[in-house]
């Protein structure tokens, strides 16, 4: 493989990209890094979109703390792209601020409700639904008993109904 720095900008972004899909994070990283730091040089801007896809790499490499600094970054110019919440949701849940990874969620299904990759981050979470009898705690008898009740009658996902 050519040395990022010997690939056109059009190239660093597609195989940052194909890389970050088949989870080889570091040329991820590499290809990534690079052309945020021609843009940087050149004083371009970068799209809040290629930012967290930018910032999964960093996090996937182990540097959590910037990853969320390069999401944050990319709200400041975009706030209204799921692609960063979505990013900055993983970013948190990788971080164990599980919390914060749901607010993302929430802000981000606000902007677009059927966007797959916010969708995918809070299927991988685990997000619970609201107790059936809200001004009863989540353990009590009756919200488990009609919790475990209603779940039966949700059709399942991918099963013919």
């Amino acid at each position: 493989m050519l040395e990022p720095k010997e690939l056109s900008l059009e190239d660093l972004v597609r195989r940052g990209r194909i890389a970050l899909r088949s989870g080889q994070y570091e040329v991820a990283n590499a290809c990534l890094s690079e052309y945020c730091d021609r843009q940087i040089r050149d004083e371009q801007p970068i799209s809040g979109t290629l930012l967290a896809d930018y910032a999964l790499a960093v996090a996937y490499t182990g540097d959590l703390k910037e990853a969320s600094e390069i999401c944050l970054s990319a709200l400041a110019h975009e706030r209204k792209n799921p692609d960063v919440f979505a990013a900055l949701a993983r970013v948190y849940g990788m971080s164990g601020s599980r919390r914060k990874a749901i607010d993302a969620i929430e802000r981000g299904l606000a902007l677009s409700p059927r966007h797959p990759g916010l969708l995918a981050v809070r299927e991988d979470l685990g997000v619970r639904r609201p107790p059936p009898i809200p001004f009863l705690s989540r353990d009590n008898r009756w919200n488990v008993w009609l919790g475990r009740v209603m779940g039966r009658a949700r059709p399942r996902r991918g099963s013919v109904a």
